[in-house]
């Protein structure tokens, strides 16, 4: 109503700094609003002096749009991001800017698995907040002139895509998916927890090793199929390399326990390769909140003695170091982790 619209234009600070008459800015101010949009007049109006809206109706506005942040210099293998950059998503903003980042700074080019380049990339140039699980970055973002084509994702950044093995309940004697998890006639199995670094690994071997097997552990999945094992596997040693996190020890510590209980060896952990991964990784942080020093020191007592003070520090942090950091790369230009072979 009309009295309502002077009760609001008389509560506003300085509303007439020249001393106008009221109804005459009153007006001017209210034709203003309905050019833009925001309300609008009811035709009916009064007969005074100057003519006022009897009512007047408030129009849905949509929400402002967030400006548009500046685009980066582009390496020239993105030069097309350009046109995209307006209408991208956040998400996708933060994720060219940080590819940009990671192409400016003249990378070495080795190819590796999509989840390692991943990890180099947004757990060096992103941020926590928009990648949590940086490895994992392509597993969900697939749309865009880049992510949205996975031929030109992979000539990008020089990547390629690994599968795992095939899972069955003999896996330790099958052949899956064009991949051997067989790989010698030793009496080690070693197994990884993730898919990428497990097939690094494999491709990675020396020629002089004492490995049988490589298993991939698929997360947590290891603490029940460590009881496929049976004695025709002529297993003496389990060792295991897996993320340094509260789930990644959790995991072959109960793996541990179960296997003794059957009487199979202990799962032991890879001494070089948590000792490389310590290295090399930029701690995130992890799902799971920090746990406190007690709990955190049982658990690392599983880890080699020179790495637990470490352990133990992003366990009560509730820190992680995904395993990808130690990637093929790293894998098949150093031979320390070679003693994990033996």
């Amino acid at each position: 109503m009309l009295d309502d619209i002077w009760v609001a234009f008389r509560r506003v600070n300085n509303r007439n700094p020249d001393g106008e008459y009221e109804p005459l800015l009153m007006s001017r101010l209210l034709d203003e609003l309905e050019q833009h949009g925001l309300i609008e007049q009811m035709k009916q109006r009064t007969r005074d002096k100057v003519s006022l809206p009897v009512k007047i109706w408030l129009c849905a506005t949509a929400p402002p749009r967030s400006a548009v942040p500046p685009m980066p210099h582009w390496h020239p293998d993105l030069y097309r991001l350009a046109r995209e950059w307006p209408t991208a998503t956040s998400k996708q903003r933060s994720a060219y800017a940080a590819v940009n980042q990671w192409l400016m700074t003249d990378p070495d080019f080795f190819p590796v698995p999509l989840r390692e380049r991943a990890l180099e990339i947004f757990g060096t140039y992103g941020s926590e907040a928009d990648f949590p699980m940086p490895e994992k970055t392509f597993d969900t973002l697939r749309s865009g002139p880049i992510f949205g084509d996975p031929e030109r994702l992979h000539a990008t950044l020089r990547t390629f895509t690994t599968h795992p093995p095939l899972l069955t309940e003999t896996f330790l004697t099958e052949i899956g998916d064009g991949y051997y998890q067989r790989v010698g006639s030793g009496d080690i199995l070693l197994v990884v927890e993730n898919s990428a670094t497990w097939w690094s690994l494999v491709h990675s071997l020396p020629d002089n090793h004492r490995l049988g097997y490589v298993a991939w552990g698929l997360g947590g999945t290891f603490r029940a199929s460590v009881n496929t094992l049976a004695a025709k596997h002529l297993i003496k040693e389990i060792r295991y390399f897996g993320d340094l996190d509260l789930s990644g020890i959790r995991i072959p510590h109960a793996a541990s326990k179960t296997a003794m209980d059957r009487g199979l060896p202990a799962v032991q952990p890879t001494e070089r390769l948590y000792g490389a991964l310590l290295e090399l990784g930029r701690a995130r942080c992890a799902k799971e909140r920090g746990i406190d020093a007690g709990e955190a020191c049982a658990l690392a007592e599983w880890m080699p003695i020179a790495h637990r003070a470490k352990a133990v520090g992003l366990l009560t942090a509730g820190r992680r170091l995904a395993q990808e950091w130690v990637g093929y790369r790293y894998l098949t230009r150093n031979t320390a982790w070679h003693a994990d072979l033996v």
